[in-house]
C-alpha cells in the first residue's frame, strides 16, 4: 500500500511532463497552428492598402469552391487546407525560377508570354475534350429512337422546346418583355442541383472551362446564337433559319439527316473558330500584363515586380483578411457579394 502511494505522486509527475512533451499530438497540433499563424502575417497592413488599391490586371472574383480548389492544389504545401502568404510567396517563386529558362533572374516578355501559352493550350486540349464528349451526349438525347441518326423532325423538337421556354409571354418574339421561364424549369434546375451537390461531395470542384461557347441554357446565349440582326429581339423566322443553316451546314452528303460524325463536325469548327479568336485575344493581353508589371519600363521583369500582382492577388483571394485563403473566404465572399448587392 505505501509502495502505491509512493508511486502514484511520480505518476502523475511524469504524465504531467509527458503532457507538456513537444512530441505529443496536441503540442505537435499547437506547434502547428502557431507555426501557421506567423506564417499569416506575411503581409503588413501597408503592403495590403497598396495591393486593394492597386487596380491592375483582372478584376476582383469571388471566392468559390472550384477556385478555392484550384489554389490549394497550386499552393498549399503543407496540405492543412489553407494558404498563408509564404506559401503563396514560395510558389511563386518556383514558378519564376521556372520560366526564367536563362537563369540570369529576371523573365524577358518571351520567356513570360511563351509559358502562358503552353499553360493556355494544355487547358484548351482539356476543355475541347469535355465539349466533344457533351456534343455527344447531346446527339444521343436528341436521336430519340436510337438509330443513330438525327432527323430535322428529332432536331427541331428540341427547338419547339428551346422556343417554348424562351416565349413565354407567347407573342412569337423572344426578348425583354418575356418574363422568366416558369417554375417548372426552376423546380428541374433545383433537382439538378441537388444531384450536383451529391456528386460534389464525392468529387473535387470543376475550373471554369477556357472554352466559351453560347448556350440556350442562357438568356445571353439564346440572342449570340439567334438574333442575326442584333435588334435585341429574335423572331421566329430568324430562330428557324438559323436552326435550318445549322442543320443543313452538317449534313455533309445532304441526305436530310445527321449522322454523329456530321453533327458533331459541325459543332467543331465553331468551337476551333471560338478557340482561335480567344487563343489571341488570351496572348496579346498576356503582352498585355507583361508591360504593366514591368514597373520600372526596362523590358525584364524581377521577382519583386512579379509579385505586385502576387500581393494584389492573394488580398484579392483573402477574403475575411485573416491572412490566410481557405474556405473561410467562401462565406466572406457570400457576405460581401450580398452586401453590395443591398440583401
Amino acid at each position: 500500500m505505501k509502495l502505491i502511494k509512493k508511486a502514484l505522486p511520480i505518476a502523475i509527475a511524469v504524465a504531467g511532463i509527458s503532457a507538456c512533451s513537444p512530441n505529443t499530438p496536441v503540442a505537435e497540433q499547437s506547434q502547428a497552428n502557431d507555426a501557421k499563424a506567423a506564417m499569416a502575417k506575411g503581409l503588413s497592413k501597408a503592403e495590403r492598402a497598396k495591393a486593394a488599391k492597386d487596380d491592375r490586371g483582372h478584376r476582383p472574383m469571388p471566392m468559390t469552391e472550384s477556385r478555392l480548389a484550384r489554389i490549394l492544389e497550386e499552393h498549399d504545401h503543407s496540405k492543412d487546407q489553407s494558404v498563408s502568404w509564404d506559401e503563396y510567396n514560395d510558389s511563386r517563386r518556383t514558378f519564376f525560377d521556372k520560366v526564367d529558362s536563362n537563369k540570369n533572374g529576371t523573365l524577358d516578355t518571351e520567356e513570360y508570354v511563351y509559358e502562358y501559352e503552353g499553360r493556355l493550350d494544355d487547358r484548351i486540349e482539356e476543355d475541347r475534350k469535355g465539349q466533344v464528349k457533351q456534343t455527344i451526349v447531346r446527339f444521343d438525347a436528341l436521336d430519340k429512337n436510337d438509330d443513330k441518326v438525327m432527323t430535322w423532325e428529332e432536331f427541331q423538337a428540341s427547338a419547339d422546346r428551346i422556343w417554348t421556354r424562351w416565349d413565354s409571354n407567347n407573342d412569337g418574339v423572344i426578348d425583354d418583355n418575356d418574363p422568366k421561364p416558369e417554375n417548372k424549369w426552376k423546380k428541374k434546375q433545383e433537382e439538378n442541383t441537388a444531384k450536383a451537390d451529391k456528386k460534389k461531395a464525392k468529387k473535387k470542384p470543376r475550373r471554369r472551362s477556357v472554352i466559351r461557347m453560347p448556350t440556350t441554357h442562357s438568356k445571353k446565349g439564346m440572342f449570340t446564337i439567334y438574333d442575326g440582326n442584333e435588334d435585341k429581339k429574335i423572331t421566329k423566322d430568324e430562330f428557324l433559319n438559323e436552326r435550318r443553316s445549322i442543320f443543313h451546314l452538317a449534313d455533309q452528303d445532304k441526305s436530310g439527316d445527321l449522322v454523329l460524325n456530321e453533327y458533331l463536325g459541325e459543332y467543331e469548327d465553331r468551337v476551333d473558330a471560338a478557340i482561335s479568336k480567344m487563343r489571341r485575344a488570351a496572348i496579346k493581353q498576356t503582352y498585355v500584363r507583361f508591360d504593366v508589371l514591368d514597373d520600372n519600363k526596362d523590358k525584364s521583369m524581377t521577382f519583386d515586380e512579379l509579385q505586385i500582382s502576387g500581393k494584389r492577388i492573394f488580398n484579392r483571394w483573402d477574403k475575411n483578411q485573416d491572412g490566410l485563403i481557405s474556405a473561410d473566404d467562401i462565406a466572406a465572399s457570400k457576405k460581401k457579394s450580398e452586401k453590395v448587392a443591398g440583401y
